[in-house]
């Protein structure tokens, strides 16, 4: 089997892709982790900001790939430790001769413009999407045969992801909890951003790559994502806008999956026939 070093084995993410990945029996899986402990017989702690201990593991365990997608965004040191995480993984992949799947963002745009192509510029808001915009420019520069991939929002059942639990947390807290309609997502279900990357892993596509859902508002996402779960929303779940909230947002961020619908296999769907998916899984 070809080995797989997946960093951030612990985010929602990075442990769906190395759950499938172990268990399609076609990688032997390695998983990073900091600080949250993973139950894996092959999870590592890496400390990515750590050049030496990053080229220690890569060069031990000389994986054919890696996918990228450490650090979370959770606070500033986080966000600080982006880029040097990126450069040196980036680093011990050139040095063993990996290839590399680097993991971006959507929110690298501004929402101005769209819909964005897989080679639109980025146009940051956030200090968060500045450091994913110039980890893209610096890998795309230094290591152009890495695949660069951007999700949109990425969504789950079991467990619930991030944001649909804090949809659920304000309803069971009966909080007021503010859902935009102006605010445009192209939202991914984990599961199909897990197969899609495996499927990508075995290529040798390059560049840039976006590959989301269909557009939707947050405020349909978050009704269609309550509908799957069996929740009803509840008065103190409310339409609301950008403007109104008076924060600094992208609005719309509809991307152009086209290529991406030409590489894969793997069928970008919406939201409920994911849900439909889902509901299939777990009745079996």
């Amino acid at each position: 089997m070809k080995r797989l070093l997946i960093t951030g084995g612990s985010g929602y993410l990075g442990w769906r892709l190395t759950q499938m990945a172990t268990a399609s029996g076609e990688w032997e899986t390695f998983p990073t982790f900091l600080a949250n402990r993973i139950d894996h017989p092959n999870g590592l702690r890496l400390d990515l900001r750590d050049r030496a201990a990053t080229e220690t593991v890569t060069a031990s365990l000389r994986p054919e790939v890696i996918i990228h997608q450490a650090v979370s965004p959770r606070n500033s040191e986080h966000i600080a430790a982006m880029i040097p995480a990126a450069r040196h993984i980036m680093q011990a992949a050139a040095e063993i001769g990996a290839r590399l799947i680097h993991v971006s963002t959507d929110m690298i745009w501004d929402g101005t413009r769209p819909p964005y192509g897989d080679d639109s510029p980025p146009s940051p808001l956030t200090p968060y999407a500045e450091a994913k915009a110039a980890i893209e420019n610096m890998i795309a520069d230094e290591m152009p045969q890495t695949l660069i991939v951007r999700p949109s929002l990425i969504y789950g059942f079991d467990p619930i992801d991030k944001q649909t639990g804090w949809i659920v947390s304000g309803i069971r807290r009966s909080e007021t909890v503010r859902l935009f309609t102006d605010e445009l997502r192209c939202p991914i279900w984990v599961d199909t951003l897990a197969t899609a990357l495996l499927e990508l892993a075995d290529s040798d596509h390059s560049g840039r790559l976006n590959i989301a859902g269909r557009p939707l508002n947050r405020w349909d996402f978050g009704m269609k994502m309550l509908a799957a779960l069996g929740i009803e929303p509840g008065p103190n779940v409310i339409r609301s806008t950008i403007a109104e909230s008076g924060l600094a947002r992208p609005a719309d961020l509809t991307m152009d999956t086209s290529k991406a619908r030409q590489w894969l296999r793997t069928p970008l769907i919406s939201v409920d026939e994911a849900a439909v998916r889902h509901q299939r899984q777990a009745a079996r």
